[in-house]
């Protein structure tokens, strides 16, 4: 059961990690390549928004199966009454906190931004509301990025007598 909490833990964490990490750089690369043919920014960055907009549904889903590993963990690590050093309990707090900066983005800022999306090419107030939604968005995605590689590198350090 450990091992198998272990990997899903994982996977989801690589999805966080690594997928955040691809949906930024993928949007970062078309917004450049679009500019430089002569696309207004805003209208490359509108874009680029159905990409996070679906991904944050795939976000959402990883964040929960984090929270729902790391209470398994924790249950089993009591169980067993193995002490929960600094690192397991490091790797807990970051993988909270990039389930809490998940939710934000997908449930917080994401909604908003879907319905104001196809209004901020016509509606300049709409345009302005959307950015600083977007500028919200990029610290806490950033965060979702930041707390997963945490997590990630607090589960390779954990020693493997504690783990098992």
């Amino acid at each position: 059961m450990a091992k198998i909490n272990d990997i899903l833990r994982l996977i989801a964490l690589s999805i966080l990690f690594g997928g955040s990490t691809a949906v930024v750089f993928v949007a970062v690369t078309l917004v450049k390549a679009a500019t430089a043919n002569g696309i207004p920014v805003r209208e490359a960055a509108s874009n680029n928004a159905p990409a996070f907009i679906g991904f944050a549904v795939i976000a959402a889903a990883a964040a929960f199966i984090l929270l729902a590993c790391e209470a398994v963990d924790f249950l089993i690590v009591r169980k067993r009454l193995k002490p929960l050093s600094k690192l397991v309990l490091t790797r807990y707090g970051a993988s909270i906190l990039c389930a809490i900066a998940t939710a934000v983005f997908a449930f917080g800022l994401v909604p908003p931004m879907k319905e104001l999306q196809p209004l901020i090419k016509t509606d300049e107030a709409k345009a302005q509301e959307f950015g600083r939604l977007h500028e919200t968005s990029r610290i806490v995605f950033g965060g979702t990025i930041v707390f997963a590689l945490v997590a990630l590198v607090m589960q390779g350090l954990i020693p493997a007598t504690t783990r098992e």
